[in-house]
């Protein structure tokens, strides 16, 4: 009997046994990454792999898929070690121009369906509910938090902003930002691609009776070539809408329009884990007109655009202008012409 027993624990061992069940690891994916495995395949390897339920839990909360599904949970700086991103560069002009005009028929678009919420992305900036006079009232007061940020972020860095007469906003909707800009500044330039968004701004501006405020579309690329100059340029979550060659074009010719020491305070996503761009792949799918597109420039070429335009860095800042996510990071420059 004894030795009846030794053989069949013998047997046993050499089957080895999982100690964690398939059902186990198929409630796994399903709690923690909410979605079946891809195959059986994946199920068995986690099976011979993992050697307790602690282990299996682990192995979900660990894996960059439940972090990108749960960024509330994480820590979102990045450690140093992440992967670089593949940004195709492109300098030809016909493509950026076909780049630019499709950022433009979306925000065209855009303008007509939810022209205050495609500016600020609450649900109570939806057409359906703006109508309301306090919320559009709410929409357009929210602007003056961002001035202040502005006049804060000047004073960090030492510069007297009543030396600063002009000034150039980068995309500015519906002018939300742009009428407080003009409370602080002599001249403000609103420049933006889409003429349904302008005339939104044309008639708030004309309805506070505000006189140094000059409305201008960008019709094409070139015409960002053509930018007046000016002592100051802003522009905060509008860069991230292009892709990656229309945002470093869009950079130098921003510091290009400084006037000598005029200052440049711009925001731009600067990594998310996974993030690529080929023309090719974009045009040929992944660009869809009317959607609020997100894209990223790594710094290194933030800098390098800011140096071919004689741009000096004064102020690097991380902020929250894409939310808080796993993996990814936004950057505030404050940037002076030298």
């Amino acid at each position: 009997m004894h030795n009846l027993f030794q053989a069949l624990k013998k047997f046993t061992n050499k089957q080895e046994v999982p100690v964690i069940s398939r059902e186990a690891v198929l409630w796994g994916y399903r709690l923690f990454l909410d979605r079946d495995p891809e195959d059986e395949k994946i199920i068995l390897e986690k099976m011979a792999r993992l050697k307790n339920r602690k282990d299996l839990r682990q192995d979900f909360i660990q894996s960059d898929e439940f972090k990108m599904k749960n960024p509330s949970y994480l820590s979102t700086a990045l450690s140093g070690n992440e992967p670089e991103m593949k940004i195709e560069e492109i300098s030809s002009e016909a493509e950026l121009q076909i780049l630019f005009k499709h950022i433009q028929d979306s925000w065209q678009h855009l303008g007509k369906t939810e022209p205050y919420w495609s500016v600020l992305t609450s649900d109570k900036f939806l057409q359906a509910n703006i109508q309301n006079t306090n919320t559009i009232a709410d929409f357009y007061e929210s602007g003056e938090h961002d001035v202040s940020r502005i006049l804060e972020t000047l004073e960090r860095n030492q510069i007297d902003f009543t030396l600063l007469k002009s000034c150039l906003e980068y995309g500015c909707g519906v002018g939300r930002i742009t009428q407080w800009l003009a409370k602080v500044f002599d001249i403000v330039y609103g420049y933006d691609i889409s003429q349904e968004h302008l005339q939104i701004a044309k008639q708030h501006v004309d309805s506070k009776n505000i006189q140094n405020i000059f409305l201008h579309q960008i019709e094409k690329l070139n015409d960002v070539e053509c930018l007046p100059k000016v002592d100051f340029i802003y522009s905060v979550i509008v860069l991230q809408h292009n892709p990656p060659p229309i945002i470093q074009f869009i950079i130098r010719q921003l510091i290009k329009a400084l006037n000598p020491n005029g200052v440049a305070l711009f925001q731009v996503p600067t990594y998310k884990l996974g993030y690529e761009f080929s023309l090719q792949e974009y045009l040929s799918g992944k660009a869809k007109r009317g959607e609020v597109e997100m894209h990223v420039l790594p710094q290194n070429q933030v800098f390098k655009a800011i140096r071919q335009e004689g741009g000096k860095l004064l102020e690097v800042i991380e902020d929250g202008c894409t939310g808080l996510r796993y993996k990814e990071m936004s950057n505030t420059f404050l940037v002076q012409k030298e």
